[in-house]
């Protein structure tokens, strides 16, 4: 094997993680908040084990891999190369400035779980979004900004905007953290905060 399909395979490889850690993420969200089950209480820990273990390096792997796959293969300069760059910034941004501190939050107790749980499946939805338009993008490698995929791909990203918005104001206005579990600091459960004084 060439330098240069070692480095395409473990982009290719890099990004299936990726993807597929979000979706993972996503799907598990979606179970527990429609079953309530134990789960929907370890999902803070569960999201934030992933997010530093799998996420984080496979987002950080994926795009590192992709440019140095490029540089030995001598890739001129291509638009679709530059969309997936564009999703990249976009998946890290949403992952160091959003998901990091609101996990680190419901670490502390500051977050319930029915609400945190609407914030990651917001979040997940509009990542997902980027990511998954991304790899068509790099199947279909348009030539440029007036392409058909590429104005399809922008319809696709407002509608999966507009969802995620639509999840994460429904967390904040309708899910009542009320007699649900937090997360203490270490990533365990604590137990719901109390209203009424033990006297």
């Amino acid at each position: 094997m060439s330098r240069y399909s070692l480095l395409v395979s473990l982009h290719v490889a890099s990004v299936i993680l990726w993807v597929g850690c979000g979706t993972t993420l996503l799907l598990l969200t979606v179970y527990a908040r429609r079953s309530r089950s134990v789960l929907l209480g370890e999902l803070g820990a569960l999201a934030w084990w992933l997010t530093l273990w799998v996420l984080l390096p496979s987002s950080l792997a994926a795009p590192a891999f992709g440019v140095a796959a490029a540089h030995a293969g001598h890739w001129p300069e291509l638009f679709f190369f530059h969309v997936g760059e564009g999703a990249f910034a976009f998946s890290f941004l949403i992952t160091v400035a959003v998901r990091v501190p609101l996990l680190r939050r419901a670490r502390h107790g500051a977050v319930g779980a029915a609400r945190l749980s609407g914030y990651v499946a917001a979040l997940a939805a509009a990542e997902l979004t980027v990511l998954y338009l991304a790899v068509a993008d790099m199947v279909a490698k348009p030539t440029g900004v007036g392409a058909s995929s590429v104005r399809y791909g922008g319809i696709v990203i407002a509608i999966g905007f507009l969802a995620a918005l639509g999840l994460a104001l429904r967390a904040r206005w309708r899910d009542s953290d009320a007699g649900q579990p937090r997360f203490a600091a270490g990533g365990s459960l604590a137990p719901p905060a109390s209203t009424h004084s033990n006297r």
